[in-house]
């Protein structure tokens, strides 16, 4: 497995595919497509499946593109289903856009587990940052969206945001997975 991570110089997000054998994912497509597209070519892989977070616009912004150029689903939590079509809700408004979405085409649940190549990732529901927010498990790595940063949390000022429901999503569905990957990560050169 090997997981390529791209950084938005226009919203400061993170974009990340993660590749299997020919298959890879795109998890939070916030880069513009032909920059995905160059890395997955780089490494003869197709882009399979792109899996949003959360639907706010600094991680889903070039979901329709992207999955327009590629043919790939788009998986996202229905939690989430109000902020597609709504820029305030979207939060595109703050960053001076009316920005509407296209909605994903599958619906994700907590435990889903999604394949590509010979891998599993799994679907952790993790509300809090937005009501919808997931985290991806894939082998001993965690792509946390906006629930966890290092050092940090996520806000819950935006809407569906609520700190109790992320100190509990933390607190419930990741600690168990922290010391495992964190000493399995010591491996790692």
């Amino acid at each position: 497995m090997q997981i390529i991570k791209l950084t938005s110089n226009m919203l400061s997000s993170n974009c990340y595919i993660v590749v299997s054998k020919k298959e890879a994912i795109v998890i939070d497509p916030s880069i513009e497509p032909e920059f995905i597209l160059n890395k997955t070519n780089e490494h003869n892989t197709f882009i399979k499946k792109i899996i949003f977070t959360h639907a706010h616009i600094d991680h889903i912004f070039y979901s329709s593109q992207l999955s327009e150029l590629t043919k790939a689903q788009t998986y996202g939590h229905k939690d989430d289903l109000c902020l597609y079509n709504d820029e305030h809700k979207n939060g595109s408004i703050l960053f001076g856009m009316r920005k509407k979405f296209m909605i994903y085409d599958n619906e994700l649940k907590d435990n889903d587990i999604i394949t590509f190549g010979d891998k599993k990732a799994k679907i952790i529901h993790t509300p809090g940052h937005t009501k919808g927010c997931i985290c991806i498990l894939i082998d001993n790595y965690l792509f946390t969206g906006d629930t966890l940063f290092f050092e940090s949390i996520g806000r819950t000022d935006l809407y569906t945001g609520d700190m109790d429901m992320l100190f509990d999503s933390i607190k419930n569905k990741l600690y168990k997975y922290f010391a495992f990957i964190v000493k399995t990560s010591e491996n790692i050169v």
